[in-house]
């Protein structure tokens, strides 16, 4: 028997067992306002959004969307909030955005 026949018989009796494949469940909400905002914007996108962990007011900015080496896609947004001024660096992977490390600060290479 071929492997492709081993295959096809092997997947015939799941379906006569009455098993069936179940989707992959779907992604978690995202309750985080800047990797919400981050996940949906277009570069220079701007937004205001109150932080959850401080409840200020903070203003965030796109700065830029990229593929990253690793494949996923990363987006850079700089957060305005209460005179501080950061940058958060998020990449997807799995349908999940997650924090990322930046590898350059300030986006410029070394001389």
């Amino acid at each position: 028997m071929t492997m492709a026949a081993i295959a096809l018989t092997g997947l015939g009796g799941c379906a006569e067992l009455g098993i069936e494949a179940t989707p992959a469940a779907a992604p978690a909400p995202i309750s985080d306002p800047v990797v919400a905002f981050a996940a949906q914007a277009a570069p220079g996108a701007t937004e205001s959004v109150q932080l959850p962990q401080t409840g200020q007011t903070a203003q965030l900015r796109l700065v830029r969307s990229y593929a990253a080496a690793s494949g996923r896609e990363c987006r850079e947004v700089q957060v305005y909030s209460g005179g501080a001024d950061y940058t958060r660096l998020l990449c997807q992977a799995g349908g999940v955005w997650s924090e990322a490390r930046p590898l350059l600060r300030g986006g410029a290479g070394r001389p």
